[in-house]
C-alpha cells in the first residue's frame, strides 16, 4: 500500500495515521496474501491426486510454485 492510499484509507474511516496503525495494516495484508496463495494451492494439488501422471505433476509444480512465491 502506498502511502497515498494509507493516507485515504485513514480519511476514509476515520482514523488518526500512526506508524502502528500502517503496520497492523501491512500485517493484516500480507497474512491475507499468504492465506490466499495457500488456497490457490491447495485447489491445484485438489484437482489431480492419486494417478501420478503428467496431470498430478503439473497440479503439484503448480502448487510448489505458487507456495514458493510466499517464500521469496
Amino acid at each position: 500500500m502506498t502511502d497515498d492510499q494509507f493516507k485515504n484509507l485513514c480519511i476514509v474511516y476515520g482514523f488518526a495515521p500512526s506508524r502502528s496503525l500502517r503496520e497492523l495494516l501491512d500485517s493484516a495484508a500480507a497474512q491475507a496474501v499468504i492465506s490466499e496463495r495457500e488456497a490457490c494451492a491447495k485447489v491445484c494439488e485438489a484437482r489431480y491426486m492419486g494417478d501420478n501422471n503428467r496431470e498430478d505433476m503439473e497440479a503439484r509444480r503448480c502448487a510448489d510454485a505458487i507456495r514458493a512465491r510466499g517464500q521469496a
